[in-house]
């Protein structure tokens, strides 16, 4: 069995029975945190509505692929989210609650939002979720009347911050391309899932801000932190995440397939290619952080750069198809397919390693419920490419 098809059957037999049988919490609604190393919740006291809309993301594509098993736990999930993490004085949704659903960190979060849109998307699609799309409308028009920045010196949309108080005062924090990143995502999903070319629209802004102010077309690096003028910051500004490349590289290409801009595709390419090139360590891992130039800054790994290495090989494969490129991104697809069986998952119970060290030993084995996000997503796109 090629490595990629044992990922596959990995994700949709084990991952997702433990997406809705043990990340969702049948006495309180929604889903856990995090499990432990055995399998059981942690008692951490809080939901993020990140980690919400992340498990009701998998297991609403499920349904959408044919597998309905946890369509009622999306379902609890949509519910617990709705009417726990949403604003109804201020808009927006909550960052934090309490394991019940009460109120915990009332905050406004940039890369919370942009999942909670993502999900809503999902939900929609997947089972006609009640109000996903104006709810989905709703937080959009907040996020870009209370996080906006100002405009690029061309007029160009300047992004957003990274986030605000419970009255939506913008707290000053270093701006990361990372939420805007998943901002885009999110607007692809609505594009798609509703056919109304505004989302399309709105996902184009992000992608030149992404020209214009994350990219250095010097190095093919994607830059990480910021300034609020966007600059880079003066700590961490020469941060490169390999991970990071592999998906921007995968959502460019995602974003001309549904009529977007094609003059993004060499910068897609250019992305990839850097990452490939300066982010693999010699065990097959793929490093946290590297600067411009390729020079590892921090060695420690996490399982999700592998699986956004997969997404982007598989876009790769298929655009040059038929080519030593497209041959070897499809090699690569599989060689990482193995990589992840081999170092991080537990193909048995569902289980992986969350992080690892230097040496590629585990840091980390508890379960967070972030996680099932990065990792049935590239499946799925690994599947649809079988």
């Amino acid at each position: 069995m090629p490595p990629s098809t044992a990922f596959t059957r990995y994700a949709f037999d084990r991952l997702l029975p433990l997406c809705h049988q043990r990340f969702a919490d049948t006495t309180h609604g929604g889903f856990y945190e995090r499990l432990d190393a055995a399998g059981r919740p942690l008692p951490l006291g809080y939901k993020r509505s990140m980690v919400q809309a992340r498990q009701l993301y998998v297991l609403a594509h499920a349904a959408l692929l044919g597998d309905s098993a946890g369509l009622a736990a999306a379902e609890r999930g949509y519910d617990f989210l709705v009417r726990h993490f949403w604003d109804d004085r201020h808009g927006g949704w909550f960052f934090k609650a309490q394991s019940d659903g009460q109120p915990l960190d009332p905050s406004k979060d940039f890369y919370g939002h942009a999942f909670v849109m993502f999900g809503l998307a999902y939900a929609h699609a997947a089972f006609a979720a009640p109000n996903a799309v104006t709810l989905a409308q709703e937080t959009w028009s907040v996020m870009r009347q209370r996080l906006a920045m100002p405009a690029l010196a061309d007029g160009g949309w300047g992004g957003l911050a990274e986030s605000a108080s419970a009255e939506w005062t913008l707290n000053g924090a270093t701006r990361r391309q990372n939420p805007h990143m998943h901002l885009l995502e999110a607007l692809l999903a609505l594009h798609e899932f509703t056919g109304d070319a505004t989302w399309l629209s709105e996902a184009t802004a992000v992608v030149h801000l992404f020209r214009n102010r994350f990219y250095s077309a010097t190095t093919q690096t994607l830059g990480e932190f910021f300034t609020q003028d966007w600059q880079p910051a003066p700590a961490t500004g020469h941060i490169v995440e390999p991970g990071h490349h592999f998906e921007w590289a995968w959502l460019l290409d995602r974003y001309v397939r549904q009529g977007g801009e094609a003059t993004v595709l060499p910068l897609a390419d250019a992305l990839f290619a850097k990452a490939v090139a300066h982010g693999f360590l010699p065990d097959g891992g793929i490093m946290d952080q590297m600067d411009p130039m390729g020079t590892p800054v921090q060695r420690t790994r996490r399982i999700w750069p592998v699986a956004e290495a997969i997404k982007a090989a598989l876009s790769q494969a298929r655009r040059h198809r038929g080519t030593p490129a497209g041959d070897a991104a499809d090699a690569m697809v599989q060689r990482l397919a193995l990589h992840l069986q081999t170092a991080f998952l537990d193909m048995d119970t569902g289980h992986w390693i969350e992080t690892q060290d230097e040496a590629g030993k585990p840091s980390m084995r508890d379960l967070p419920g972030s996680t099932p996000y990065h990792l049935f997503l590239a499946a799925a796109e690994a599947a649809h490419r079988g």
